[in-house]
């Protein structure tokens, strides 16, 4: 019996690697490329924000990874929220894992400062600019106060307001049945015909047009009163 010990002890020596712990990849150095890809990220894009990564399983065990580790974002990435993050490994024993990191993005937004009935026409005075949450936001918002004043709002609102393009009557530029200015651009040329609006239009929205000498229809952006833009 007392020889035992002894032979376990010369077996071991003789076999270095039975006795070896694999190495395994640290959570935190997953945690690390992910948060380093979230902010690299975010901050080229100059988005104020705060990121907080979710836990890994204390399960899981990866082996040590011999090339320096990739973080990426699977296709099809939110702009806030839980944004899923890839971390993967291309070293002889490759690995790929997936992690929850919760982002927060803030933005300066137009909202209310009192209240305002339907039809009212909105001024600079009924308007602030102030730090939201994106997350917290439901439907479009405006960043500026300039594409709000002077136009008249769709239905009362309450003071505190996220003002919502949804909420704004734009005029119309164009009305269908309306005489136009078609305009024709390319690089090297421009050229102007008169025309017919098939339908109304706001600045920036696409319309289609007929040309009053070749009667062809042809879409264009509406680029002011009365007139379109195409591209050739």
């Amino acid at each position: 019996m007392r020889g035992k010990p002894k032979f376990a002890l010369l077996l071991a020596l003789a076999m270095p690697g039975a006795l070896a712990v694999e190495r395994l990849q640290s959570h935190e150095s997953i945690m690390a490329a992910m948060m380093s890809l979230i902010e690299s990220d975010f901050r080229q894009r100059n988005e104020d924000f705060q990121a907080e990564p979710m836990k890994l399983d204390d399960r899981l065990r990866l082996p040590l990874c011999e090339q320096p580790l990739e973080a990426f974002f699977p296709p099809g990435q939110r702009e806030s929220g839980f944004l899923s993050v890839g971390v993967r490994c291309v070293g002889s024993r490759p690995w790929t894992v997936y992690n929850k990191v919760r982002v927060k993005v803030y933005r300066d937004v137009v909202v209310l400062k009192k209240a305002v009935r339907h039809g009212a026409i909105l001024t600079e005075a009924d308007l602030d600019l102030q730090r939201r949450e994106l997350g917290e936001l439901h439907g479009r918002f405006f960043t500026s106060v300039e594409p709000v004043v002077n136009k008249p709002v769709k239905r009362s609102l309450a003071a505190g307001a996220v003002l919502s393009p949804d909420w704004i009557t734009v005029p119309k530029m164009i009305r269908r049945g309306q005489k136009v200015i078609i305009q024709a651009e390319s690089t090297h040329f421009a050229v102007k015909m008169s025309g017919e609006a098939l339908s109304d239009g706001e600045v920036g929205q696409r319309i289609r047009v007929r040309n009053d000498q070749s009667a062809r229809i042809v879409e264009g952006t509406v680029a002011g009163p009365g007139l379109v833009l195409i591209e050739l």
